[in-house]
């Protein structure tokens, strides 16, 4: 009877990680990138709209407070390339691409904040 219980609890194993493997390739498919937009502020005016659904490459200049940033988009991310900051936090972050996570320049008063639903926002 032991051989009988281990082979059902093999069955149920594999049954639940294959409808888990599905779950997650239709919720990869059907996630919605059409109102993915990075807005990049200064001294919280918005001075540009970035739509990050797109998975062109593009880059921006931002005119800050003390000088200039460089801003990259980048596979459905952003991030500050250069920046004329002492601390260079800003440049460090790399790539951004959840809408919980802003990318500032305190030095420069710029800040770039995600809209929408990326794909880490979504919750299991």
């Amino acid at each position: 009877m032991d051989k009988k219980k281990l082979r059902n609890d093999i069955i149920l194993i594999a049954s639940l990680l294959l409808v888990a493997t599905i779950s997650l390739v239709v919720l990869f498919l059907t996630r919605n990138t059409k109102d993915f937009i990075a807005k990049i502020y200064v001294e919280n005016n918005i001075v540009e709209k970035v739509d990050l659904s797109s998975k062109e490459d593009g880059d921006y200049y931002i005119d800050g407070l003390k000088g200039k940033l460089h801003i990259r988009r980048h596979n459905h991310a952003i991030a500050v390339i250069e920046s004329n900051c002492p601390h260079q936090d800003c440049v460090h972050m790399g790539y951004v691409k959840s809408a919980g996570t802003p990318i500032i320049c305190a030095y420069n008063a710029v800040s770039i904040v995600i809209d929408g639903t990326s794909l880490n926002d979504v919750e299991i």
